[in-house]
C-alpha cells in the first residue's frame, strides 16, 4: 500500500523533474522478485493523471488570453485612432489613386514614417483593402493581435523542450499572466501601431530561434524574419545584432559571415534617405548631457511590469531584474548551456537592445514617458521571457518550484490590480469615445471629431478617403447610444455642498447628450463609484444610467490633451419621458453613500 507521504512526493516529482527522478524511475522493479515496487505503480498512476494535469494547467493559462482576446473583439471598433490617418487612410489612397508607376509604389511602400520603414503595416492596410474594397479598422485590430498567438506558438515550441506536456504547461504560467496583461492597451485596439510594435516581437523571436536551429532552410528563415522585423518596426534591426552575437558565441563562423553580409545590406536600405524627425530628442544630449535621466529612464522601463504609479518600485525592480538576468546569462556559460538556451538568451538580449534604443531616443521626454503603455508590450514580454530562462536553467527542485512560484505569483498580482483593471477599462473608455465620435458625425457630418490634436488635418485626410471610398465612419448614432430611463423615487434626492462638476447638455433631435462631462466629490472620484442622471418634474422623475470614463492617463498628458477628471457619457432619449418640465440631477455612489447635485441644466419634453 502507498503512504499519501509517498504520493505526495511522486506528485512533486511529476510536477517538478529533475534528471535524477528519471534514473529512479528505472529502478523501480525488484530484480530479486521480478515484482514493481510501490515506486512504479505510483508512477503507472501518476501517468494516467498528467493528461488530466494537462488539462488543467492548459485551462489555466487559457484563461488571461480568452479574456483579452475577448476584450479585444469587443473593442476592434472600425475608427481611424492617431497615426491611423497619415499612416493608413493617407498611405492606401496615394497608394490607389495616386496615379503611380510601379516603381512609384515600392518607392511608396517602403517610404520612411516618423523614423520607421512601416512596410509590414502597409502590406497588411493594402490586403484589407483589396480583399474588402475599403480599409475597415477593425480587421486591422484583430490582425494585429493575432501577433500574441505567434509569441504564445514560439514560447511553446522554443521552450521547455523535452519535458512532458504538463510540466511545459505549468512553466509557462508566468508567461502566460504577463503577456495578456493590459499593459499595452493603448496598442492592442490602436491598428498601425498592433501591427507595427506587436508584430516586430514574433518576428525577431522567429528569426532568432530559427538561427539556432541546423540547416539552410532554418538559417534563410532567420535571415527572412530578421528582414520582415526591421521593416515592420526600427527596433526590429537589433535582431541582426542580436543574432550575431548569438553566432558569436556557439563559434558559427561561416554562418555569422553570411549574417553580417544580410545585415550590413539591410540596414543600409534602411538607412538610405534617412532623415531624422526634428521633433525627436537629441540622442547625443540625452545620453551624455542627461545621463542621469537616461539610466533612471531604462530602469523604469525595464520595471514597468509593476505598472505606472510606482516610480521608485519600479526602478529598483528594473535593477533587480538587469542583475538577475546577467545573473542568468552567468549561469548559463559557467555551466556550458548558452547553446541549449539559445533562442531564449537571444530574446532576452533582443529586449534589453529595445529599451537601450529608447533610453536614448525617448529618455529626452522625460522619466514619465517611460510608462506610456505603447511600449508595455517590451515590459511585458522581458519578465516572460526572463522566467522562461531562469526555470530552464535552474534544475533543483525546491529552488526551481521556490522561482516558479515568485514568477507566477508576482505575474497573477498585477493582473488582478486595479492598475491593470483600469487600463482594460481605458480600452472601453476609448472605444466609447469613438462610437460618441461617430453618433456625432452621423447625426452631423459638420461635428466630426478625431482624436488629433490639430483637427484639420485628420479631417482633410478623412474627406479624401471618404470620397475615394477607402473608408466610412460606422453608422452608430444616439439611438444607439441612448441609457434606458429608471423610475426613481425623487425624495431620496438630497441636495450636497461637496460636488464639483462640469456638464453641458446638448440636444441633437429628441436626443439630450452629456459627453466628456466630469464631476468631482470633495475634490476626488471613488474608484468604484458610480454616476447616475436623476430628470425629475412635477409628475415624474427618472434615473439613467452613465458610463464612466478615466481619461487621465500618461499618454494624453504627454500630448497635451488634459481630461484629467474622472468623466462620464450618457445620451437621453426624450420620446421616453412624460411630457414635462425636468430639472437634472447627478446622483454619486460610491458604494457606501449617495451624494446628489442639482445640475444648472434643464429639460422641457
Amino acid at each position: 500500500m502507498v503512504t499519501p507521504t509517498t504520493g505526495a512526493t511522486h506528485l512533486f516529482r511529476l510536477l517538478v523533474p529533475t534528471e535524477k527522478y528519471g534514473r529512479l524511475e528505472a529502478r523501480s522493479i525488484d530484480p530479486s522478485t521480478g515484482l514493481k515496487t510501490p515506486s512504479a505503480d505510483l508512477s503507472a498512476e501518476l501517468g494516467r493523471v498528467s493528461p488530466v494535469l494537462a488539462v488543467f494547467f492548459g485551462v489555466l493559462l487559457l484563461v488571461p488570453a480568452v479574456i483579452y482576446f475577448v476584450t479585444i473583439v469587443e473593442n476592434a471598433y472600425n475608427f481611424p485612432y492617431e497615426d491611423d490617418f497619415n499612416s493608413a487612410l493617407s498611405f492606401v489612397s496615394d497608394y490607389a489613386f495616386g496615379n503611380l508607376t510601379f516603381g512609384g509604389k515600392l518607392k511608396l511602400l517602403f517610404s520612411q514614417y516618423n523614423e520607421h520603414r512601416i512596410v509590414f503595416d502597409r502590406l497588411v492596410f493594402l490586403a484589407d483593402y483589396a480583399l474588402f474594397g475599403e480599409l475597415n479598422f477593425s480587421h486591422l485590430i484583430l490582425v494585429g493581435n493575432l501577433s500574441l498567438v505567434l509569441i504564445c506558438l514560439l514560447f511553446f515550441k522554443a521552450s521547455f523542450r523535452g519535458f512532458p506536456l504538463h510540466q511545459k504547461l505549468l512553466f509557462l504560467l508566468p508567461v502566460a499572466y504577463s503577456l495578456f496583461l493590459f499593459q499595452y492597451w493603448e496598442l492592442s485596439t490602436w491598428s498601425m501601431a498592433a501591427l507595427q510594435n506587436l508584430y516586430v516581437i514574433p518576428f525577431a523571436m522567429l528569426s532568432l530561434y530559427s538561427l539556432s536551429r541546423p540547416g539552410r532552410g532554418a538559417f534563410a528563415l532567420a535571415c527572412g524574419a530578421a528582414i520582415l522585423a526591421t521593416f515592420t518596426s526600427g527596433n526590429g534591426m537589433f535582431t541582426f545584432v542580436t543574432g550575431a552575437a548569438l553566432l558569436l558565441l556557439i563559434q558559427s563562423y561561416r554562418q555569422l559571415v553570411l549574417w553580417l553580409v544580410v545585415s550590413a545590406l539591410t540596414i543600409a536600405f534602411y538607412f538610405l534617405g534617412y532623415i531624422r524627425p526634428p521633433y525627436h530628442p537629441d540622442v547625443v544630449d540625452s545620453l551624455f548631457n542627461h545621463s542621469g535621466r537616461a539610466i533612471a529612464y531604462f530602469f523604469t522601463l525595464t520595471g514597468m511590469i509593476l505598472g505606472p504609479g510606482r516610480p521608485t518600485a519600479s526602478m529598483l525592480f528594473g535593477i533587480a531584474s538587469l542583475l538577475f538576468s546577467l545573473g542568468l546569462l552567468g549561469y548559463a556559460w559557467y555551466t556550458k548551456r548558452i547553446s541549449s538556451n539559445l533562442p531564449v538568451i537571444g530574446w532576452l538580449l533582443f529586449l534589453y537592445l529595445t529599451c537601450l534604443s529608447l533610453m536614448a531616443t525617448r529618455s529626452g521626454m522625460g522619466l514619465g514617458h517611460a510608462t506610456t503603455p505603447r511600449y508595455g508590450i517590451v515590459v511585458v514580454m522581458l519578465f516572460a521571457t526572463q522566467s522562461v530562462l531562469a526555470l530552464q536553467l535552474i534544475e533543483h527542485r525546491l529552488l526551481r518550484l521556490s522561482v516558479l512560484a515568485g514568477y507566477t505569483v508576482l505575474a497573477v498580482f498585477v493582473y488582478i490590480s486595479p492598475i491593470n483593471q483600469g487600463n482594460r477599462q481605458r480600452i472601453y473608455d476609448r472605444t466609447r469615445t469613438m462610437r460618441y465620435s461617430s453618433a456625432f458625425y452621423n447625426n452631423n457630418p459638420a461635428n466630426l471629431s478625431f482624436h488629433w490634436s490639430n483637427q484639420e488635418f485628420p479631417k482633410k485626410i478623412y474627406a479624401t478617403a471618404h470620397k475615394q471610398g477607402i473608408y466610412q465612419i460606422p453608422p452608430v448614432t444616439f439611438n444607439d447610444l441612448k441609457s434606458a430611463p429608471q423610475p426613481f423615487d425623487p425624495t431620496q434626492l438630497k441636495q450636497t455642498n461637496s460636488v464639483t462638476y462640469k456638464a453641458k447638455p446638448v440636444e441633437a433631435g429628441n436626443f439630450l447628450i452629456f459627453y466628456r462631462s466630469w464631476a468631482l466629490v470633495n475634490g476626488t472620484f471613488p474608484r468604484k463609484a458610480s454616476i447616475q442622471l436623476v430628470a425629475r418634474s412635477s409628475s415624474a422623475c427618472y434615473a439613467f444610467a452613465t458610463q464612466v470614463h478615466t481619461w487621465n492617463d500618461q499618454e494624453d498628458r504627454l500630448l497635451s490633451r488634459h481630461y484629467t477628471q474622472p468623466g462620464f457619457s450618457c445620451v437621453l432619449d426624450k420620446k421616453e419621458l412624460k411630457p414635462g418640465h425636468y430639472n437634472l440631477w447627478l446622483r454619486i455612489n460610491d458604494g457606501q453613500t449617495q451624494t446628489d447635485q442639482p445640475l444648472d441644466s434643464t429639460l422641457d419634453v
